[in-house]
Parts: structure tokens; sequence; C-alpha cells
């Protein structure tokens, strides 16, 4: 994404929007209303009793890639306005989004192998039937302590785990992205390239803004409520695993048998046991195939197993 000049109060708000069109969706969550003439991000937050702040905040991460927010300057009242924009995403996301990706795959599916439809249709209900728990995870435990904590004198709150809050974040990111690569690389031709075309933009749409929903709970939520409770920041240590450096893209067969066992759903020593190998070359072989195909979930490398005729769905768990 193009770099822009840092947003501020005195942006025009049509200006905004040119940065980042994604920008359209985040004023549809916020009921801010189009045609907005030469109105400045200061007169919009007047108008809505919006803090600059917040909705400076939003904006630049959505139109500037690598925006460090300073979430130091967000109030108690902002918190609670940041946690009811983020619920209002949610029901965006579950209403909108999914259903409107869903129908598009089953158009297309209708018209090849339905084998194939079977499990990508099964792929795509696994993947939104975890964000819908992921959602409800932060609907039901996290927004409601956090709103309970900042409608609060307390100065020391129950503590809560951030690090918990962080990882259930899960593997939904990897799963929109296998599906991605799917549609984009292993679906078989024949299928309409216009209708497949349109699923991957959306595709693509739907991860860029999944990816700033992450960023605004992460980088601007979770701050704001350390700052706010006083508690000591936290941050998870990050995997600095080197990628293997294997020259070839193309899979051996020691990888397809591999991803065949991954796709049956044996464990990493059930699998170095079955092919007589360790558990360390297991893993290696998993990287490697996670680079080579650009696909990471163990749901994604079934989907990839079966179109590839490396596995039989009678085969499967």
């Amino acid at each position: 994404m193009k770099e822009y000049s840092p947003i501020t109060s005195s942006t025009l708000l049509a200006d905004v929007v040119n940065t980042n069109p994604a920008i359209l969706s985040v004023l549809e969550r916020l009921d801010i209303s189009l045609g907005f003439h030469e109105a400045t991000v200061k007169d919009i937050c007047s108008e809505y009793g919006l803090s600059s702040n917040l909705l400076i905040s939003i904006f630049n991460i959505y139109a500037n890639d690598g925006f460090e927010p300073q979430a130091k300057f967000l109030t108690k009242q902002d918190v609670l306005k940041l946690i009811r924009y983020l619920e209002t995403s949610h029901n965006y996301y579950s209403k909108k989004s999914f259903p409107s990706l869903h129908g598009k795959i089953h158009r297309l599916l209708k018209e090849g192998d339905q084998s194939n439809a079977k499990i990508l249709n099964k792929f795509y209900d696994d993947y939104s039937q975890e964000m819908k728990h992921h959602f409800l995870f932060e609907e039901n435990i996290v927004f409601p302590f956090m709103k309970e904590q900042a409608q609060t004198e307390m100065e020391r709150p129950v503590p809560f785990d951030i690090t918990l809050f962080a990882e259930n974040h899960g593997n939904i990111e990897d799963k929109l992205s296998d599906l991605k690569n799917t549609f984009l690389k292993y679906l078989p031709q024949g299928y309409s390239q216009t209708l497949r075309t349109s699923i991957l933009k959306d595709i693509y749409s739907l991860s860029e803004d999944l990816q700033k929903h992450t960023e605004i709970e992460d980088k601007l939520l979770i701050p704001a409520i350390d700052k706010l409770f006083n508690k000591a920041d936290t941050q998870a240590a990050e995997d600095g695993a080197k990628e293997d450096d294997s020259e070839s893209n193309s899979l051996s067969d020691r990888e397809k048998e591999v991803i065949a066992e991954v796709a049956k759903g044996l464990t990493n020593k059930e699998i170095a046991d079955k092919l007589n190998i360790s558990i360390h070359t297991v893993t290696t072989h998993r990287k490697n195939i996670s680079r080579k195909t650009g696909i990471n979930s163990i749901s994604g490398i079934t989907v990839y197993a079966i179109i590839n005729k490396l596995v039989d769905l009678n085969d499967l768990k």
C-alpha cells in the first residue's frame, strides 16, 4: 500500500477516504454519512461526538502501513467508543462480509467436481465458525471486562491476561490466506473466471480489513487498557526460526506423503513412525510444504491434498 502523509484533525474527510477506499467501511461502522462536503476530521468528530485522537488513530492505521498510534492519549470514554466500534465491526463481518463471500463460493462450486465443492465449502464453514468463536470470546469475555474497568474508578483492576487476548487471534489469518491460495493456484480450470476473480478480490479485501482490525486491537486497544489501568507493558516473544533455504519450489515425493498423512489427521510423531523418519525430519518437511505452497493450516493442507488427489475423502478421519 502507498504511504501517505499522516492524517491530522485538519485533513479533509474526502482526502482520508482517498488514501484507502477501505475507510468507507470504517465510516459505515461509525454511522458517519457520506456527503460531508469540505468537512475536516475535526468537523466530523464534533458533529458525531467522537474523539479526534481516536478517529485519527483508526484512520492512520488503515492509511499508513506500520503506523504506531499513541494510545496513551486515549481516555476511558475513548476506550468505550473503541470497543463499540470493534463490536460493530464484528457484526459487519458476520452479517455482510462472510455471507457475501460464502454465497459467491457456493455459486462457483456448483459448476465443478462436487467432491471438491464439498470439502471447500466445509473448509469455509470451519473458517467462518472459528471467526465466530473468536468474536464471541472477545464479546462475551474480553470486552465486558474492559468496559467494566473503564467505567470504574478502581486504581488496580482485577488482572486480565492480555496474552490470552492476543493468542485468541489464532490462525484465522492463515486460514484465509490458504483459501486465497486454493482459489488462486490450485482450483482446477473450468470454473467461471469472472466469479473466481470476484471471490479473490473479496478475499484480498477481507484479509486486509481483518488485518487492520487486529492492528486496532493490538496497537490501540490493548496499550490503552494498559495505560488506563497502570499495568506493566507486556509483549509476547517472537519466534525467530529461519525458513529452509531449499531452492526448489516443487514438492518432493516425500513432502507429498507428509501432506497426505497430515490431511488424514496424524500427528508429527505418528507420521515419523509410519514413514520411518525422525520427528525433526517431519518438521522440516512441513516447513518446506508451507513455504512452497503458501499453506500453513491443517485445514488448508487437507483441502490441497484432496484437490491434488494426494488423499481420498474416504481416508480422512
